[in-house]
């Protein structure tokens, strides 16, 4: 097993690898779908454990040299916190091999109560406050782009947000696809914006608070975003064309 632990929480070690393999009930569970998301009790304080299932026999042989998902995590977070970006906290990453592959991993961090970006449409916000959580979390982004960092996965169910002196507070959570270093494109922010809200009429709201913070054209801006998405989704459905050929 290669494991890696963050030296604060090597005290934690028996009771971290009993997670790993299975020894705990979980106190909820956020996600079991691809992977499993799910809060644990560690010596009395919350944690949450990412289970990573396990890949294709491509992708397994491709861990041999690239690295996996669970220390992309790990070590995206060290970035992001010396960069001066809130994410969760990592504690230690894990991962198994079978016959000289990689065969799965997990990734434990600090649980963080705040609520999701999503939520703004989904709780009874009013429409004042949600504008103002937008406009927040528009200036969050600009502060990510500007220090070169550019989330590749960024959707409003990976960001935090919470009310923080007057004003808002946003972290990054399942950070396993990120670019660090590169000045982002205008392409790259056009992404960044078509990714964050799935409804469209969510997706349109959010672009034209976009619009009205930087005084620019919001037909021409739609334009780019929507283009991006369904270029996307046009590769997303060929993508599971091809997996479901491959079942065959």
């Amino acid at each position: 097993m290669n494991k890696i632990i963050n030296p604060q929480y090597k005290h934690l070690e028996a009771h971290l690898l009993d997670v790993v393999n299975g020894n705990y009930t979980p106190a909820h569970v956020f996600c079991n779908r691809r992977n499993v998301v799910e809060k644990v009790m560690i010596d009395g304080k919350p944690y949450v454990v990412k289970r990573f299932k396990r890949p294709s026999l491509i992708n397994r042989v491709a861990y041999l040299v690239r690295k996996s998902k669970a220390r992309r995590a790990y070590e995206y977070a060290l970035q992001l916190l010396e960069c001066g970006v809130s994410t969760p906290v990592p504690v230690a990453y894990f991962e198994t091999r079978k016959n000289g592959l990689y065969d799965k991993a997990c990734f434990i961090s600090e649980y963080t109560p705040n609520k999701l970006l999503e939520t703004v449409y989904t709780e009874n916000v009013s429409a004042e406050k949600r504008n103002g959580i937008l406009r927040a979390c528009l200036d969050f982004l600009s502060g990510l782009h500007a220090k070169g960092i550019v989330p590749m996965d960024l959707n409003a169910g990976n960001v935090f947000y919470a009310e923080k002196d007057g004003g808002y507070e946003f972290s990054l959570i399942d950070i396993n696809r990120m670019k660090f270093g590169a000045k982002p494109s205008e392409k790259d922010f056009m992404r960044s914006l078509e990714q964050c809200f799935y409804p469209i009429d969510h997706l349109c709201n959010f672009v034209m608070l976009y619009c009205e913070k930087n005084d620019v054209a919001p037909f021409e801006v739609l334009h780019k975003v929507l283009t991006l998405r369904v270029k996307r989704r046009a590769r997303n459905r060929f993508k599971h064309k091809m997996r479901e050929r491959r079942k065959k």
